[in-house]
């Protein structure tokens, strides 16, 4: 028992070692490196007077299972973000394994702390995702809609974009004009064009499809789904919620929203239903008042475009003038000139 106790004490206290140093020195997180270093702490203390019998228990060059993982490719990692999750999963699972063969050993009291600490790392993973989100971007803030783009697909016209420069893509189709299947296989290809561009790509309305294309986020409207609620199942995701007063706002922030929406400023006919103008005086109070990201959207042309920037706009979201342009590379590098010129790009 002790050489099975000492491997998965070591599994645990590795994992939240790596854990700790990345909260550390990868986004200087001093209140969630420091709790981790005391559940590492808690965890060696816990086994404390035990370490001659447990490293005497040891045996690493006969482990059965050394050859197994020098083949095994499991340990691969794509980013950061998949260290930290795969870590956590190590502590975890160690941490469940000390749990049962304490309690099997009679020491109960023991375990239940294994048990405490296993609940305490379920707990602060989700506290390391939005570390991983990607901040709006300033400049232009592209969405899609084929009922305004000449006959072109939605993945046609987000390559085009793309290869231009956008940074950021949402995609924007209805159940009334598109099945959910048709949906998904448009999200998977736009979600292929913006990775391979290094866009954003937000999924309005459609959390489950934005989960499941591994889009970076998800826009909601004021008859959607709550944000807070939805910061519970997609605690990963960039979530922006378009807001058309003070109020709104406010509560979106309140919410735990990434970034609002801020119009329409002026009039469009690029959504059914849409509420009002709420024109620039709005804009004023969130640039004045809101401390997160915001894009300005709405009826906004290359005409009104320095209107809007000038009134604290950085981010901005001009639809039609874009994916209904004739040459819509052209028309980017038109917008991005005004942006530029107005010394709104970041």
């Amino acid at each position: 028992m002790n050489r099975l106790l000492d491997a998965n004490i070591n599994r645990a206290a590795e994992g939240l070692r790596v854990l700790e140093d990345i909260a550390r020195f990868a986004f200087d997180r001093q209140e969630l490196s420091a709790e981790l270093r005391g559940l590492r702490h808690s965890l060696r203390d816990l086994f404390k007077g035990r370490e001659s019998s447990l490293l005497a228990a040891r045996n690493a060059a006969e482990d059965v299972g050394k050859a197994t993982s020098q083949h095994s490719t499991g340990d691969r990692r794509g980013s950061l973000r998949d260290t930290v999750l795969a870590n956590c999963k190590r502590v975890q699972e160690a941490a469940r394994v000390l749990e049962e063969i304490l309690k099997a050993q009679g020491e109960y009291a023991a375990g239940k702390r294994l048990e405490q600490l296993r609940f305490t790392v379920y707990e602060l993973e989700p506290r390391f995702l939005p570390l991983f989100r990607r901040p709006l971007p300033a400049g232009i803030y592209g969405i899609l809609g084929e009922k305004f783009s000449r006959g072109r697909s939605n993945a046609d016209v987000a390559q085009q974009m793309t290869d231009a420069g956008v940074r950021i893509i949402q995609y924007r189709e209805k159940l009334k004009d598109k099945s959910i299947k048709a949906i998904y296989e448009e999200c998977l290809a736009i979600r292929r064009i913006t990775a391979d561009a290094g866009a954003l790509f937000i999924v309005n309305d459609h959390a489950a499809i934005a989960l499941m294309v591994g889009a970076d986020g998800v826009h909601q409207g004021q008859d959607d789904l709550p944000v807070s609620e939805l910061r519970r199942i997609a605690p990963g995701l960039l979530i922006g919620c378009s807001t058309h007063s003070p109020e709104q706002a406010e509560q979106a922030v309140r919410d735990g929203a990434d970034y609002i929406g801020v119009g329409p400023i002026f009039s469009t006919q690029t959504k059914e239903d849409v509420c009002a103008p709420v024109g620039l005086n709005y804009l004023d109070y969130v640039a004045k008042n809101v401390h997160i990201p915001f894009v300005a959207i709405g009826g906004i042309k290359r005409e009104t475009l320095p209107q809007v920037l000038a009134h604290g706009a950085k981010t901005v979201c001009l639809v039609t003038e874009i994916i209904g342009a004739e040459d819509i590379g052209q028309r980017v590098r038109e917008i991005q000139a005004i942006i530029t010129t107005s010394g709104a790009q970041a």
